[in-house]
């Protein structure tokens, strides 16, 4: 007796059932070559991600964010850690590889992507003779006048949450200004349970969590770094991945505004990349003080293990995408904040 042949329907039944649960995984990882490999143009992610469907995607999502005052990361990890347990347990490989990749498809196409967007100096007029050796050390004196004056200047104690406030409302302008795109994205800042034992052991300030687009600061920040801070994890949330890029950002949103507690923390912010030796002496004893009570609490904090594990793994991470300069690109902004002082008045 013949058998009868199998029909194409059939086939393809069978065939969808076999490479399915395939899809995921094998996007993600597409995903991740492609970013690795840089092929995105960066004039067209700049255009039409970066300027058209991100706000779009961020406004979305901060609603979603600013919804709950807890963090969202606080949800996500050990859900994810439950189920990834779970899976591992029941040896359900094909699942566990189907969570990691949803997750990292949701994180690069709904921000990731950012990061091959054009560098944010591109943008920016800059003096490129601010840029050299005399300049940096007479900016770093300039620097010095403004804390000293703005120590005296600024309300003590500082009211956080008016600092606050002004911290989103000004990096909302200085976005503006540099992309002519305005919306509104999360705002509700927030602490975490979860990730805020980390963040202190390995010596970070300040986290973006980009599934669920919101920003989170650590909880025993002092009330003079908190602005600069919050602003520099704002930039993330508008769409700047690059940590150098975040911390020009957030120094033309503090440095230019009116509060003078809000411009206090931006020119401290900046004294930590500028002092020297030789310059240190140019502080009035209390700025002098608030340094060392931020440098005492980061030592008081640090686990030096888990700091340099965490500077290795960012150092890697931003370079696999796209970030050449890796952790270096945080003290970028030196050079930048000397040769665009000239037009500073754009972001008031």
């Amino acid at each position: 007796m013949v058998k009868p042949k199998r029909g194409f329907l059939q086939i393809f039944i069978q065939l969808r059932s076999r490479w399915l649960p395939w899809i995921l995984p094998g996007l993600a990882l597409l995903t991740f070559i492609s970013s690795w490999a840089a092929i995105y143009p960066a004039a067209v992610v700049e255009r039409f991600f970066a300027r058209f469907i991100f706000p779009r995607l961020s406004h979305l999502a901060g609603e979603f964010a600013d919804l709950a005052w807890f963090s969202w990361l606080d949800v996500i990890v050990p859900v994810v850690c439950v189920l990834g347990i779970i899976l591992v347990v029941r040896r359900k490989w094909l699942w566990l590889a189907n969570l990691a990749a949803g997750l990292y498809l949701v994180f690069f196409w709904t921000w990731g992507l950012n990061y091959h967007r054009q560098p944010l100096n591109s943008k920016l007029q800059l003096d490129s003779s601010r840029m050299e050796s005399p300049a940096i050390v007479e900016f770093a004196r300039r620097a010095a006048v403004e804390i000293n004056r703005l120590y005296g200047e600024k309300p003590n104690p500082i009211d956080v949450s008016n600092t606050q406030a002004e911290a989103v409302r000004r990096v909302r302008k200085v976005i503006s200004v540099i992309d002519g795109a305005d919306w509104q994205g999360a705002e509700r800042i927030k602490f975490s349970w979860v990730g805020g034992p980390w963040l202190r052991a390995a010596g970070v300030d300040g986290l973006f969590n980009p599934i669920a687009h919101e920003p989170i600061i650590s909880r025993t920040l002092l009330d003079v770094e908190r602005p600069f801070v919050i602003a520099h994890e704002l930039a993330h949330v508008r769409g700047y991945t690059d940590e150098g890029d975040a911390n020009v950002i957030a120094m033309f949103a503090t440095l230019m505004s009116q509060d003078p507690a809000v411009r206090y923390s931006g020119w401290l912010s900046l004294w930590l990349y500028l002092r020297t030796p030789e310059t240190e002496k140019l502080l009035d004893p209390g700025p002098r003080q608030d340094v060392q009570r931020i440098f005492e609490r980061a030592r008081a904090e640090q686990v030096r293990w888990v700091n340099d594990f965490q500077r290795t793994l960012l150092d890697w991470f931003l370079k696999a995408n796209s970030v050449d300069e890796g952790v270096h690109s945080y003290s970028r902004i030196v050079l930048t904040a000397a040769g665009s002082e000239p037009f500073w008045d754009r972001f008031r």
